[in-house]
C-alpha cells in the first residue's frame, strides 16, 4: 500500500481511537463550568445622533465576570437581529441615515435584549460634488488680475471648503484654502476644487492666466540684401511665453505700418527693389517696434534657366488607378515656378492646357505630357510619362506535374504574363498558402519526399495569381539517405562499398594544420536529426567542385575512425542538384548536453548551432593551427561533469580577427567536430569555427588592464585582457599616466599589448600606470572603469640563461635542473616550464656571466641537513654545502615548486620575466608516441629554439619527431644523481647533438663528451 493511500486510514484510526477514549471516559475528568445566568451588555459608539459626514460605529460587548462574550449580531435595516444576522467583526461605516439594532450572546448562551441606535446623516441624500468656477476664466491679459473662486453645491449639503494651487501641481485637501480673491500678477496655472459638507469632492479644475506685458518679436527671412529674379520673403512672429502672436502687419511702399496695414498671410514675392516694413501684435494688444528690411534686385544675373518638373509615381505598369503628383523646382538662384500645365490625351500641352493644381488621377492607360514655366518666363521642354493599367494576373505552370515517382523530382515553375510581365513566383512545400513571405522561386526545386507544392506568381503591376498546387508522391529519399549514412557509420573500419544517395552537403572544410587530424573535406546530412558523416577529400580534386547545398550521390569505398571521428573515403561523386537550403537541417543544441553518447557522440558531424560563453582561462593550443577554450552553455553549464569535455575550437587567426577572449558570448554554426586521442577515455566535443561566418559574437567583457612590466629603461609594456582597437590609441601616450615618469608615446605592439615610451626609470622603484577609459577593444567597448591601473617595478637588466644539465630521475621527484648565465642581469620572474606547467619561478637575484644556477624541484625543507630552507638570494654560499648537503657552493641554489620531471616526451623551457623563451630542450623516450608532443615540438621549432626548423619541409611528426629530439631514456636507468642529461660542453646549436647522458656535474661547467 502506498504512503498516500495509507494516510487517510491512519488518520481515521487515530480519530476512531480518540472517539472511543471519549466515549469510554478516557482521560482526566473536566470540572463543571461555573454557573453564568447573566447576559452580556453591548454598547454602540457613538450612541447615535445627527451627522453631516459618514460615521464609523463600533459595537463593544461586556460580560462582566461571566463566561465571556461569544458573539455580537446586528442589522442595518431596522429588523430584529438574530443568530442568522450579520456577526460583528469590525467597525461599521454608515454613509446614509441608518437604524442599527444589535445584541450579544455570552459563552454560556445568555442573550441580551436587542439594543437600538439611530444615526441620521444631515444631507444624506447629497451624493453630488459641488461645482467651482473662476472669475475671470482662463485668458491672456496685459496686466495683473484678481481671480475669485465661487463654489455652488446646489440643493446639496452646502460647500465646506475650496482648495487651490498656483504652481500647476494637483491640489489636495491639504493645499491652501480659498478665503479671498487671488491676485494673479504673472502667468499662472490655477488648479482648484471644492468639497461639500458630506464629503463629496469635486474633480480638480484649472484655469490658465497669461499676464503678457512684453511685445512680440518679428523678423524676416531672408534678411534684406541683393537678389536676382524673384525673392520670397517670409515674416515670422515670436511671443515667447506671452499670449501669442495675433497678426503681422506690413507695408511694401515705404509707409510706416500700423494695425490698419495689410495682414501678412503668405510669403511676399518680390520682383523689384522693395523696402518691407512690418510690425507684430499679440493677443493682449502689445505691439512690436517697426522692423525694416531693404531688398535690392540686381539685373546683371537674371534667371535664364527653365524649371524642372517630375511626375511621382513615374510612368509604368500598374494594376490600379494612380494619383500622380507633378512637382516643379527652379534653380536656387532662379525666379521660382510660375505654373505647370499638362494633358492626358497625348497632345502637346501649352499654357492654354489644364493648369496643375493638385494630384492627377490616372485610371486607365494614358500618356501624361507636361511642362512648367518660371516667373522669369523660362519654359522647360515638354516631358512625357506613359501609364499602363494591367488588371490580369499571370499564369504559372509546374513541370513535371504532380504524380507518383520513384526517385527525386526536379520541378520547374514557369510564369507567363501578357501584360506588365512576371515579377516573382513564391512557393511552399508544406501545404501552406504561397504568400509574399513564402519561398521565392529562383531555381528548380528538388523534391525528395511526399510533398504538396503550392505556388503563385505576381506581375510587375502587382496582380497576384490565385494559388495553384501539385502533389508529388514518392519514397522518403531523405530517410533513405539517412539510413545509408548510418550504414557507413556502422561499418567495420576498412574497405567498404556503400552508396549514399540524396544527402546534402552542409559545410565544406579546408585543410588547416595537421593534414590528417584536420583534413579537408565536406559533411553529408539528409535530415535535421542526423545522422551525418565527414567525407575526407580535397574538394578541389572533385568534378564538379562540391558546394554547400549540393544534393549528391557518393560511393564510399572506405570507412575509418580518425581521433574517434567517423570518416568516409570516396570512389564516386555525382551532383544530383544544387542550391538547396541547409538551414532546415540546422539543430540548435544550446540547451542540450552535446557530450552525451560516449565514444560515439550523438551529434558528431551534424549541422548544429550552439550558443555559449568562453570560459577561463581562455584559449590554448589545440593542434597545429588551432586554438581551443572552455565553452559553457545552458545544456553544459560551468562546473558540470560534462563541462570538461566541451571546448570551442577555432582556426588560430580567427581568435584575433573575432576578438575572442574568456567571457565572450557567441553562437557557432557548423558541423560538430570531435577529438579523442588513444589515451582518452571520453572524447572532447569541439564546436568549431573554420571561417569567420561560422561565428556570431554577441558580447564580450569590457577590456581590463592586466599587468605592466618594463622591458628597457625607457619602455613599459601594458597588457590588456582584450584585443584593442588601434584607432582608439593616441600616439602621444596622453591616455597613460605614470606618476614620477613622463609618457611620450604609445604604440600597439600586439593584439593585447601597448608599448609606452617613458623618461628614465629608477631600477626596482614601484610605479603605477593609469589608463583612461577612451581606450577601446576591437569591438568598440570602452575600458572597464574599475580596472584601469596596475603597478610595475622600474627596469632591471635581465640575465640571459641557458639550460645545461637535467637530472630527471631523483627519488621523490627531487629532480635538478642546471642553468648557466650567458649575460649578467637579474633573474627575477624567469620561469622553468615543462610544456604548460611552471616548474620553478626564479627570485630577484643579480647574477653574473659564467655563474651557474641549480634549480631544486620538490625540495625537502623538513629534513635537516638536506635541502636549504629557501633559495639563495645574497650569495652562492648563503646556505653552504657544509650545512645543507643538497646545495652547491659553486652555484646559486634556487628552489622550485612541488612538481618534478616525469618520463616521456617533453619540452623544457627557460623563459625570462617577459615570457620570452631563452633556451629549450626537446626530449623523447624510445618509441613513445605521446600525441601532443609533435605539436609541442613544432611550436618550439617555430620559435627558432630547436633545429631543424621542420622535417623535410613539413611539420615534424612521428617517427621524424624522435629523430630530431634528444632521447633521454638512459637518464632514467639509474635513479639518483649518478647520471644526468647534460649539454656537451658549451654546445649551442639548439639541436639534439648538443646533449648526451653521462655522469652528472651539477655546480660545475659541463665537460666535453
Amino acid at each position: 500500500m502506498s504512503q498516500t493511500s495509507f494516510w487517510p486510514l491512519r488518520c481515521g484510526a487515530v480519530l476512531l481511537t480518540a472517539q472511543l477514549v471519549l466515549a469510554c471516559g478516557g482521560g482526566e475528568p473536566k470540572p463543571p463550568p461555573p454557573t453564568d445566568l447573566t447576559p452580556p451588555t453591548t454598547r454602540a459608539t457613538p450612541a447615535g445622533g445627527d451627522f453631516t459626514t459618514a460615521v464609523v460605529v463600533t459595537l463593544a460587548c461586556d460580560d462582566g465576570g461571566g463566561s465571556g462574550c461569544a458573539a455580537t449580531y446586528y442589522t442595518l435595516d431596522g429588523s430584529t437581529p438574530g443568530t442568522g444576522s450579520t456577526q460583528y467583526r469590525e467597525p461599521i461605516t454608515l454613509g446614509s441615515t441608518t437604524t442599527v439594532r444589535f445584541y450579544s450572546v455570552d459563552a454560556a448562551g445568555n442573550a441580551e435584549a436587542p439594543g437600538t441606535a439611530t444615526f441620521t446623516l444631515v444631507g444624506a441624500a447629497d451624493t453630488e460634488p459641488p461645482s467651482t468656477v473662476a472669475n475671470p476664466a482662463s485668458g491672456a491679459f496685459s496686466s495683473p488680475r484678481s481671480v475669485a473662486l465661487t463654489c455652488d453645491d446646489g440643493a446639496g449639503s452646502g460647500c465646506a471648503a475650496t482648495h487651490y494651487t498656483q504652481d500647476g501641481s494637483v491640489p489636495t485637501q491639504a493645499s491652501p484654502r480659498y478665503t479671498a480673491p487671488l491676485s494673479i500678477a504673472m502667468s499662472t496655472t490655477l488648479r482648484f476644487f471644492s468639497v461639500d459638507r458630506v464629503g463629496n469632492v469635486e474633480a480638480v479644475r484649472q484655469a490658465r492666466y497669461v499676464v503678457d506685458t512684453e511685445a512680440p518679436q518679428v523678423a524676416a527671412t531672408p534678411r534684406g540684401g541683393t537678389f536676382t529674379g524673384t525673392r520670397a520673403v517670409t515674416l515670422a512672429c515670436d511671443d515667447g511665453e506671452g499670449s501669442g502672436c495675433a497678426a503681422i502687419h506690413y507695408t511694401n511702399n515705404g509707409a510706416i505700418p500700423s494695425l490698419d496695414s495689410s495682414v501678412y498671410e503668405e510669403p511676399l514675392m518680390l520682383t523689384a527693389t522693395t523696402r518691407v516694413r512690418f510690425i507684430a501684435v499679440d493677443w493682449v494688444g502689445n505691439v512690436s517696434e517697426v522692423v525694416s528690411e531693404l531688398y535690392t534686385r540686381e539685373t546683371s544675373g537674371e534667371d535664364r534657366v527653365a524649371p524642372t518638373t517630375t511626375a511621382t509615381p513615374a510612368g509604368g505598369v500598374y494594376w490600379s488607378a494612380q494619383s500622380v503628383v507633378l512637382g516643379c523646382t527652379d534653380d536656387a538662384e532662379g525666379s521660382g515656378c510660375a505654373g505647370t500645365y499638362y494633358t492626358v490625351d497625348g497632345s502637346v500641352p501649352t499654357t492654354s492646357s489644364i493648369r496643375y493644381t493638385g494630384p492627377i488621377t490616372v485610371a486607365s492607360s494614358s500618356t501624361l505630357r507636361f511642362f512648367s514655366m518660371d516667373i522669369a518666363g523660362n519654359v522647360e521642354p515638354v516631358k512625357s510619362e506613359q501609364y499602363s493599367m494591367d488588371t490580369v494576373p499571370p499564369v504559372t505552370t509546374a513541370t513535371p506535374v504532380g504524380g507518383v515517382y520513384q526517385d527525386a523530382v526536379t520541378v520547374t515553375l514557369v510564369c507567363n504574363d501578357g501584360g506588365s510581365g512576371c515579377a516573382a513566383t513564391h512557393y511552399t512545400l508544406d501545404g501552406f498558402a504561397p504568400v509574399s513571405s513564402a519561398l521565392l522561386y529562383e531555381r528548380p526545386i528538388t523534391i525528395t519526399r511526399n510533398t504538396m507544392l503550392r505556388f503563385a506568381s505576381t506581375d510587375a503591376a502587382g496582380n497576384v495569381e490565385q494559388a495553384k498546387q501539385e502533389s508529388y508522391v514518392l519514397p522518403d529519399l531523405d530517410r533513405t539517405a539517412s539510413e545509408q549514412i548510418q550504414a557507413v557509420r556502422n561499418a567495420t573500419n576498412g574497405p567498404v562499398k556503400l552508396i549514399i544517395n540524396g544527402a546534402r552537403i552542409t559545410t565544406i572544410k579546408e585543410a588547416v594544420g595537421n593534414p590528417e587530424n584536420d583534413a579537408a573535406g565536406f559533411f553529408l546530412q539528409a535530415e535535421r536529426t542526423g545522422p551525418a558523416v565527414f567525407v575526407s577529400v580535397d574538394p578541389a580534386t572533385l568534378s564538379p567542385v562540391p558546394r554547400v547545398g549540393d544534393r549528391v550521390r557518393v560511393t564510399v569505398n572506405a570507412k575509418s575512425l580518425v581521433n574517434g571521428q567517423t570518416r568516409a573515403s570516396l570512389s564516386g561523386f555525382n551532383v544530383l542538384s544544387s542550391g538547396h537550403s541547409v538551414s532546415e537541417l540546422l539543430q540548435d543544441v544550446s540547451d542540450v548536453d552535446v557530450t552525451i553518447g560516449g565514444t560515439q557522440p550523438e551529434y558528431e558531424s551534424e549541422y548544429i548551432s550552439i550558443t555559449g560563453t568562453i570560459g577561463a582561462p581562455g584559449f590554448s593550443a589545440a593542434g597545429l593551427g588551432h586554438l581551443q577554450a572552455p565553452l559553457t552553455t545552458v545544456g553544459v553549464p560551468a562546473g558540470s561533469v560534462a563541462a570538461v569535455a566541451l571546448r570551442l575550437r577555432v582556426v588560430e587567426p580567427l581568435r584575433d580577427s573575432l576578438a575572442l577572449t574568456s567571457g565572450c558570448s557567441l553562437t557557432v554554426t557548423s558541423p560538430l567536430w570531435m577529438f579523442m586521442s588513444g589515451t582518452q577515455m571520453t572524447p572532447t566535443i569541439q564546436p568549431s569555427v573554420w571561417t569567420a561566418s561560422q561565428a556570431t559574437v554577441h558580447s564580450c567583457p569590457a577590456p581590463r588592464v592586466i599587468n605592466a612590466w618594463a622591458t628597457t629603461r625607457n619602455t613599459v609594456m601594458v597588457r590588456f585582457g582584450r584585443p584593442l582597437d588601434a584607432a582608439s590609441l593616441v600616439a602621444n601616450g596622453s591616455q597613460f599616466s605614470i606618476p614620477g615618469l613622463s609618457v611620450t608615446q604609445a604604440q600597439l605592439q600586439s593584439r593585447t599589448e601597448v608599448a609606452l615610451t617613458t623618461s628614465n626609470q629608477t631600477p626596482r622603484q614601484q610605479y603605477t600606470v593609469t589608463v583612461v577609459t577612451t581606450v577601446r577593444d576591437a569591438r568598440g567597448v570602452a575600458l572597464d572603469p574599475s580596472a584601469t591601473q596596475t603597478s610595475f617595478p622600474g627596469y632591471v637588466q635581465t640575465a640571459r640563461l641557458r639550460l645545461s644539465e637535467v637530472a630527471p630521475a631523483v627519488p621523490q621527484n627531487r629532480d635538478l635542473v642546471e642553468l648557466v648565465v650567458l649575460a649578467s642581469g637579474s633573474v627575477q620572474g624567469a620561469t622553468l616550464t615543462d610544456g604548460n606547467t611552471v616548474l620553478a619561478t626564479l627570485p630577484d637575484v643579480q647574477v653574473s656571466m659564467g655563474d651557474i644556477i641549480v634549480i631544486h624541484l620538490n625540495p625537502d625543507r623538513v629534513t635537516l641537513g638536506g635541502d636549504a630552507p629557501a633559495s639563495e638570494t645574497t650569495s652562492r654560499t648563503e646556505y653552504p654545502r657544509s650545512q645543507y648537503t643538497a646545495n652547491h657552493d659553486t652555484a646559486w641554489d634556487f628552489q622550485g615548486g612541488t612538481t618534478g620531471i616525469f618520463p616521456g616526451n617533453r619540452v623544457l623551457r627557460i623563459r625570462d620575466t617577459f615570457g620570452t623563451t631563452q633556451d629549450a630542450l626537446a626530449v623523447i623516450e624510445t618509441n613513445n608516441t605521446f600525441p601532443n608532443y609533435p605539436t609541442m615540438l613544432q611550436s618550439l621549432q617555430a620559435e627558432g629554439q630547436w633545429w631543424p626548423a621542420d622535417c623535410a619541409g613539413v611539420p615534424c611528426d612521428y617517427p621524424d619527431a624522435w629523430d630530431v629530439s634528444v632521447d633521454w631514456t638512459q637518464a632514467f636507468g639509474s635513479p639518483g644523481l649518478a647520471t644526468s642529461l647534460g649539454r656537451n660542453g658549451q654546445g649551442g646549436t639548439d639541436s639534439a647533438s648538443d646533449w648526451s647522458v653521462s655522469m652528472s656535474s651539477f655546480g660545475y661547467v659541463n665537460p666535453l663528451p
